[in-house]
């Protein structure tokens, strides 16, 4: 393994072991999905090496929506400690000057914020588990374990978004900005549903001869 590939030599994974709220659990969600489409185009494009054209041609599209996931998901990493870093500090500045409205409704809309990014980042995942079911009905034998550590890493994406979405909610009043939040939230329970189908489904795959 080359030295920029071992992973205690990357030095943003202190940043998450540090004693300091951001990055946390949101952020973290993306990388675990943007790793598990980093998977998935890599098996896509192993496919393409033996497949015949019209299947390299639908190869070739699924490793290119799976860097297109990637890419947003490494942006979502990045905003989710925004967005958090300032909920803290606008909420904050409201309990510093209790009774001022102006406050309260800034510190309203930085945790509708800080929900909607997580949300954004479990959306993403499900989007990924989507390219990963179809790559697993075309039958990649050689890099099924590839496969199933994709899904995986993306169902941590769709979890871990939704845990810090379901932690947020119940720190929001009531209304419908936190009403249409829940409402996207739970539009993913298939999602999960499928997910774990799909993990069964592929670690058939790697179990067989």
């Amino acid at each position: 393994m080359s030295a920029q590939h071992r992973l205690g030599e990357h030095a943003w994974l202190d940043a998450y072991a540090a004693p300091t709220v951001t990055p946390g659990g949101g952020s973290a969600s993306a990388v675990a999905a943007a790793l598990g489409c980093a998977l998935l185009a890599m098996t896509a494009r192993i496919g393409v090496l033996r497949a015949e054209p019209d299947a390299a041609e639908r190869l070739d599209r699924l490793a290119g929506e799976a860097d297109r996931l990637r890419v947003a998901l490494v942006e979502q990493e990045r905003t989710d400690a925004g967005v958090y870093e300032r909920m803290v500090a606008t909420v904050r500045a409201a309990r510093a000057t209790e009774g001022d409205p102006g406050a309260a409704r800034a510190a309203e809309a930085a945790r509708a914020d800080a929900t909607d990014v997580p949300l954004a980042t479990a959306e993403l995942a499900t989007d990924g588990l989507a390219l990963a079911a179809e790559l697993a009905g075309m039958g990649l034998a050689r890099t099924a374990s590839d496969q199933l550590v994709a899904a995986h890493l993306l169902r941590a994406g769709l979890e871990g978004g939704l845990s810090t979405v379901a932690f947020n909610l119940r720190r929001m009043a009531l209304g419908p900005i936190r009403d249409d939040l829940a409402t996207r939230a739970g539009r993913l329970e298939e999602a999960r549903q499928a997910a774990a189908a799909l993990l069964d489904r592929l670690a058939v795959m790697v179990q067989e001869p």
